[in-house]
């Protein structure tokens, strides 16, 4: 897929902040369509302070946001699937825990290769989603057991 924007350097003008101060000029960077020479982004008329910030920034508004929505309804998979299966989860604290403390052979770690050995030895095969992706949410910490607090 090839780019059809690039970040190119602006000026902005700044209105004087008090009565004694002047109007600065600063070089910043916006997003332009390499095609039309349309503007698609310059953060609302600012710009942006590098051209990285840039590229990000635009990148970020036209992400295809349906993977967030895939990536939400994992994570809840997950969490369900956290939830009923405690014992497995505490099996990942425990190891985690002996890895940490280093009674383990040198050289093992808390990775997606040993979450899917795991899930092996303990019968989980055909889940929903990855090793790695429990390892990432399991990660986060005990997000699946917190409680709402009451408001007094």
């Amino acid at each position: 897929m090839d780019k059809k924007y690039r970040a190119v350097e602006i000026e902005v003008r700044f209105p004087p902040e008090t009565e004694y101060d002047r109007e600065r000029t600063e070089r910043r960077y916006a997003i332009v369509d390499t095609e039309t020479g349309e503007v698609l982004d310059d953060a609302q008329g600012y710009g942006y302070k590098t051209a990285q910030k840039a590229y990000a920034a635009y990148s970020y508004r036209t992400r295809d946001r349906s993977k967030d929505r895939e990536r939400a309804e994992r994570e809840r998979t997950i969490a369900a699937w956290m939830k009923e299966n405690k014992g497995f989860v505490r099996e990942m604290d425990a190891a985690a825990f002996e890895i940490l403390k280093g009674s383990c052979e040198p050289g093992i770690k808390m990775n997606a290769a040993l979450v899917k050995e795991m899930l092996e030895e303990n019968g989980y095969a055909g889940l929903p989603f990855t090793a790695g992706q429990l390892l990432a949410y399991w990660r986060k910490g005990p997000v699946y057991s917190r409680k709402k607090k009451k408001r007094r």
